[in-house]
C-alpha cells in the first residue's frame, strides 16, 4: 500500500512537472513534513488535523476547475499529507486506525482516477458530468479524514 501511495504521489508530481514545462511543483507541497508525536501511542488528530486543514485550504474552490494546474497542485498537497499520515499510522507500535485507513484508501482511489483519466489539462474534465469530479473524495476527504482520526484516536486503548 505504501508503494502505491508513493507511486500516486510521484505520478501527480510528474504530471504537474510535465504540464508546467518542467518546473517543480509548489514549494509548499514539498515543505510539509510530519511532526513526530510525543510517543508512539499519542493521539494523531491533534497533530495531523491541522496539517490536513492547511493542505486542503481553498482546495474545494480551486478544484471547481479540475483541469487546472492549481487544482492538481492542491490535490498533490493534500495527498502528500495523507500519505505521510498513512506512514505514521503504519508505524510500529501504533494501534489500528481502521476508519482513517479506509478514508485514505478512498482518497488514493480518487487520485488514481484523476491521474488515469488525464484530468489535469483536459478541458472536458471541467464538465460537472466528467469522471474527474470524483476529486471531491480528495478535497472533502481531507476534512473527513480529520474527523476519522478523532474517532480512531478515541477507540485506542488507554
Amino acid at each position: 500500500m505504501k508503494i502505491r501511495a508513493l507511486t500516486v504521489t510521484a505520478l501527480l508530481t510528474a504530471s504537474l512537472a510535465a504540464c508546467s514545462g518542467g518546473q517543480e511543483p509548489d514549494a509548499k507541497a514539498s515543505s510539509v513534513k510530519p511532526t513526530p508525536t510525543a510517543s508512539k501511542l499519542s493521539a494523531l488528530a491533534p497533530v495531523w488535523q491541522p496539517k490536513l486543514d492547511a493542505a486542503a485550504e481553498g482546495a474545494a474552490a480551486t478544484c471547481q476547475t479540475p483541469s487546472s494546474k492549481a487544482c492538481a497542485e492542491a490535490l498533490t498537497d493534500i495527498m502528500i499529507v495523507a500519505n505521510e499520515l498513512e506512514s505514521e499510522i503504519e508505524a510500529q507500535g501504533r494501534g489500528p486506525y481502521p476508519e482513517s485507513t479506509k478514508q485514505i484508501a478512498k482518497m488514493q482511489a480518487a487520485t488514481d482516477k484523476y491521474v488515469d483519466e488525464g484530468c489535469q489539462g483536459d478541458p472536458a474534465a471541467d464538465d460537472p458530468n466528467s469522471d474527474c469530479w470524483g476529486i471531491s473524495a480528495i478535497t472533502v476527504g481531507a476534512a473527513t479524514l480529520g474527523m476519522t482520526l478523532i474517532t480512531d484516536d478515541l477507540s485506542q486503548p488507554k
